[in-house]
């Protein structure tokens, strides 16, 4: 891996053959982490956080396949398949430096399934401890145990009061700071798999489309997200490269209850879908990988590739559906459309969100339903879903790519919708009937997978990016001296 790291960038000094502790590099996330709480990370930002601060029992690295992570080996399942026992590695510790317990892997994992997690552990109906093992009692066997134990809903936490739960993973929080937009990271040389390269990591999130590339075109920031110039005529202090992850990262529609009566109609948003184009979704964002989608699965997960005709919006085919609906909904009549105002979330520090909900008021406007884009903070944002005042919102997911179960799961969920969880507590999800009731139901709108575009300095090495998605900044290391870019001729 080093050695393709080093590969095609520029030779550092002689002396220099391998990769040095300590230093301190700034990256950026896509967006706000609303929270630091694995049980409600959806957005990119917030699971690249909790990737850094806290561990899992399983991973699941670029090929797909979970590793264990907390957990010293695959589950041991019983003849049955219905108890698995999974034993807990020794000596690891977290932040505050007291060591991992079976006992405080089984308080997490049972906090996850009474809480916002709770659809990850559906199969599980009991969690036990013996010893440094823990039992899972499963309600039928679930072939995707170690991937739903390596999703960041289920990562291990400690609780503390007055400040994020504790984590044992290679950063520790300094600081969170969200009036300057910046979480500060420091290494955590305890760390069970041996301690990162970096002495630190701070992570930073704008609410200007610029703001962030002008921060690394100076050479004040070592990665973007944003590209080296998007401006005409700029130019990066640094010279840079980039590596690009899977389209992993699911944008999609969410709905709340504010204007219940219409939002909650299953023929208004099948309207709402159908008006849409997918199609002009490609140009969004700083020329990353775009997927358009109809589904919540990634083709790689088992969902078609979406044809023309599935990108092309239908606006007579949507009119027609929601006069459909009018006839069932009162809501939805022709005198009630006509003086509905709808409001679109979005979240402030995602700035392709707010082109991405332009389209969605022009869709919105061909059903002759008006609509206006709201701007908010990451929290607010949050909270606004959470209770359910709101019309509409753009929202994220990323899972890992080929897990089918996970991504029905937490589509289902994201839309307050419990079917994907009844159907994991029986082991498993038959796609075909997921594909149909989804269809049915429309908890969500997907619009398109992407990914996440990472340009760096040439010093920083050791970039990669998980099964999700996720860049591993874990493995960052800063290697030579940074090469000033070329003058332009």
């Amino acid at each position: 891996m080093l050695a393709l790291a080093l590969a095609g960038l520029p030779r550092a000094a002689p002396a220099e053959t391998r990769p040095r502790y300590g230093g301190t590099v700034e990256a950026a996330l896509l967006g706000a982490p609303g929270a630091l709480d694995p049980l409600t990370a959806q957005t990119h930002a917030e699971i690249t956080a909790v990737h850094l601060v806290y561990d899992a029992l399983y991973c699941v690295e670029a090929d797909g396949v979970p590793q264990p992570q907390l957990a010293a080996a695959a589950p041991q399942l019983d003849p049955a398949r219905t108890t698995a026992r999974i034993a807990i590695r020794r000596g690891v510790k977290f932040h505050d430096g007291s060591e991992l317990t079976a006992r405080d892997v089984a308080a997490a994992l049972e906090r996850a399934r009474k809480g916002a997690g709770r659809w990850a552990l559906a199969p599980v109906s009991a969690v036990r401890v013996d010893g440094d093992t823990v039992e899972l009692v499963l309600r039928a066997p679930v072939p995707e145990l170690a991937t739903l134990l390596a999703l960041p809903q289920t990562s291990i936490t400690k609780p503390v009061r007055g400040g994020p739960a504790l984590g044992t993973g290679p950063f520790a929080v300094v600081a969170l700071d969200v009036a300057k937009r910046r979480l500060q990271l420091k290494a955590f040389d305890d760390h069970f798999a041996g301690r990162p390269y970096l002495d630190g990591l701070v992570l930073r999130w704008y609410d200007t489309p610029d703001g962030e590339a002008r921060q690394f075109e100076t050479g004040a920031a070592q990665l973007s997200a944003r590209g080296v110039a998007p401006f005409a005529g700029a130019q990066p202090t640094f010279a840079a490269t980039d590596v690009q992850g899977p389209a992993a990262l699911l944008v999609f529609i969410g709905f709340g209850r504010a204007h219940a009566g219409a939002t909650d109609d299953r023929g208004f948003r099948r309207a709402l879908d159908l008006a849409l184009g997918r199609g002009a979704l490609t140009t969004v964002g700083a020329g990353e990988r775009v997927a358009p989608t109809r589904s919540p699965l990634p083709v790689e997960a088992g969902a078609a590739v979406l044809d023309p005709a599935g990108r092309a919006e239908a606006p007579d085919a949507a009119r027609a559906v929601l006069a459909e609906a009018a006839r069932k909904t009162p809501a939805l009549a022709a005198d009630k459309l006509s003086t509905l105002r709808l409001e679109v979330l979005v979240e402030a520090t995602r700035p392709d969100d707010r082109e991405i909900a332009e389209r969605v008021v022009r869709a919105l406007d061909k059903l002759g339903v008006a609509a206006a884009i709201t701007v908010v903070p990451a929290a607010e944002l949050r909270d606004c879903v959470a209770s359910g005042k709101c019309d509409l919102w753009i929202g994220q997911l990323a899972e890992p790519l080929t897990a089918a179960g996970a991504w029905w799961g937490a589509a289902f969920a994201a839309g307050g919708d419990d079917w994907a969880s009844g159907q994991l507590a029986t082991g498993h999800i038959d796609g075909a009937l997921a594909g149909k009731t989804f269809a049915e139901r429309l908890p969500i709108v997907p619009l398109m997978f992407r990914s996440v575009r990472l340009w760096h300095r040439t010093d920083v090495r050791g970039l990669a990016f998980d099964a999700s998605g996720r860049p591993d900044l874990a493995d960052l290391f800063l290697f030579g001296e940074p090469v000033r870019a070329k003058a332009k001729p």
